[in-house]
């Protein structure tokens, strides 16, 4: 009897000394893969900001850019020009017609300005009428500050919480006026990194390790075409490591024709 009573208990403390090990390890293995997948959107976001970045230099040099000295240099002080087509039709004496395409510059604008930051609408939540309204044109916010409060026609108060920090460009709307859900009730604008001279770096990486970047061109037919490629060199993901990070992230390619990411 007391033996039975003595091996139940053991058996009893293996049992959950055993279920502790495995929720452990069911929990150390949620936070390594939550871990990788933040990593991996930091990287890709900055593969992103590297693209938009080379697809500009091209626009403006007609070729892109292995060094990334020259691609932040570029970044930094360079600048796109804005265009307008038009399209005018000529009649021809034998009654054909012949279409002459005028390209005109009309502007320019800093690649800073254009490729680094982000401008979107914030949206009202709930129709209804805004009762208070905390913004301010070419004024800032800043996350999770409310900065408005609409009455609702179910007679519900919903609060707007700024989603980021941001500038306000413009103000669209104003206290005591009706809205619609999803109405834009400002434009906002916020920069995609805080600092430029950093785009080589891998974020979240020991060390100063910095993204591979590629400029080439290859032969494709009769037409030889300029290629980039942009590439983790530490992927956190042990399966992207594989021979010799044969399936790291990685924007454009050295080979293809292509700029999009080998996660997209």
């Amino acid at each position: 009897m007391v033996i039975t009573r003595v091996l139940s208990i053991f058996f009893f403390v293996v049992a959950i000394g055993l279920a502790v090990v495995l929720v452990n390890n069911i929990k150390s293995k949620i936070d390594a893969d939550a871990r990788i997948e933040n990593q991996e959107q930091l990287v890709i976001n900055k593969l992103k900001m590297i693209r938009d970045a080379e697809v500009a230099y091209y626009t403006s040099h007609g070729k892109y850019t292995g060094d990334f000295d020259t691609l932040i240099s570029y970044i930094d002080t360079g600048s796109i020009y804005i265009t307008q087509k038009t399209e005018e039709i000529e009649m021809l004496s034998y009654g054909r017609e012949k279409s002459i395409i005028h390209i005109d510059t009309i502007g320019k604008v800093s690649v800073k300005d254009s490729v680094f930051v982000v401008r979107e609408p914030l949206l009202n939540l709930a129709a209804g009428t805004i009762q208070e309204l905390s913004l301010k044109q070419g004024g800032t916010i800043k996350r999770g500050e409310v900065i408005a409060v609409t009455m609702s026609n179910t007679g519900k108060a919903v609060k707007l919480k700024a989603p980021y920090d941001a500038t306000v460009e413009k103000v669209i709307v104003k206290e005591g006026q009706q809205v619609e859900a999803n109405q834009p009730i400002a434009n906002l604008s916020y920069n995609r990194t805080n600092n430029i001279k950093d785009l080589a770096t891998l974020p979240g990486v020991d060390g100063n390790a910095k993204f591979e970047l590629y400029a080439g061109k290859v032969s494709k037919g009769n037409v030889v075409v300029d290629v980039f490629e942009a590439k983790d060199t530490k992927p956190v993901n042990p399966l992207r490591r594989k021979n010799k990070n044969e399936h790291a992230l990685r924007v454009g390619s050295r080979t293809e024709v292509s700029i999009a990411g080998n996660w997209e």
